[in-house]
């Protein structure tokens, strides 16, 4: 029977203690899970972010996959924590918008409140829901325990989206979604809105047309190309074009 695998995409980065005690408790309900870390690097509370890495990377995960996912401005309020089933994997995180904006093409097969305290630690914080609350229902499933028996049913989440480009008079206005480890401005731009010889401009630079990839200019310079996500990317070859164009995430992208 191949190992369950349980994914991790937080807002806690890893200076602190909080996703090593989350793994510490998942394995202590479920030795045999295969914990898998996507990114602990979304800005804080960024949901908008959480959800448009989450959904560059579940694609390729298995059925039955479990994917833990705590960006959560919410912790202690009155937030519900949910479980999501889409297209045979499990999502678990809190009800914010993270999760219906990540699954907004695949759907949603199933939602469950997490009312069933039984698959929670005793004595939750009011601060720690991804270690005392997310994390034990996370491993749950992961064992094999069935999906309604987490709380009761739910039939909607608090509505959430990634944004889309805005159509404009010559073109469409962009938004930059994430800055990688390389410097490179990914946006929510997808192949469709860019036509063949396009310019792309980001604040006061303009980038002609299209690239295949980074080597296509020289050392230095700045380029546009679609990049692995299937969208488009602004960068600069063996630079960093969140340095030298003074963008991040939020950051104007025009295509005209």
């Amino acid at each position: 029977m191949p190992r369950a695998i349980i994914t991790l995409l937080t807002d806690f980065g890893t200076r602190d203690a909080f996703v090593g005690t989350m793994k510490g408790v998942m394995l202590s309900l479920c030795p045999e899970a295969q914990l898998v870390d996507l990114t602990h690097e979304i800005p804080p509370q960024s949901v908008v972010t959480g959800a448009f890495l989450l959904k560059s990377a579940m694609d390729y995960f298995p059925q039955g996959t479990v994917h833990l996912v705590v960006v959560d401005p919410g912790v202690g309020s009155p937030r519900k924590a949910v479980a999501v089933k889409a297209r045979g994997r499990f999502f678990v995180g809190p009800d914010n918008g993270l999760l219906p904006a990540a699954l907004e093409e695949w759907g949603m097969n199933g939602i469950v409140e997490l009312t069933e305290k039984r698959y929670w630690l005793q004595n939750p914080s009011s601060t720690f829901h991804g270690r005392d609350v997310f994390a034990p229902a996370a491993a749950h499933l992961a064992k094999g325990v069935s999906f309604p028996k987490l709380g009761r049913r739910a039939v909607r989440l608090v509505p959430g989206e990634i944004p889309k480009p805005r159509k404009t008079k010559n073109g469409y206005e962009g938004l930059v979604l994430w800055v990688d480890r390389f410097g490179n401005l990914i946006t929510n731009i997808e192949k469709a809105h860019v036509a063949a010889g396009a310019r792309i401009q980001v604040g006061k630079t303009v980038i002609q047309g299209l690239k295949s990839h980074y080597a296509t200019v020289k050392p230095g310079q700045t380029l546009a190309l679609m990049g692995s996500s299937g969208h488009l990317e602004i960068s600069v070859n063996s630079g960093r074009a969140n340095e030298s164009l003074k963008c991040g995430i939020g950051g104007r992208v025009l295509i005209f």
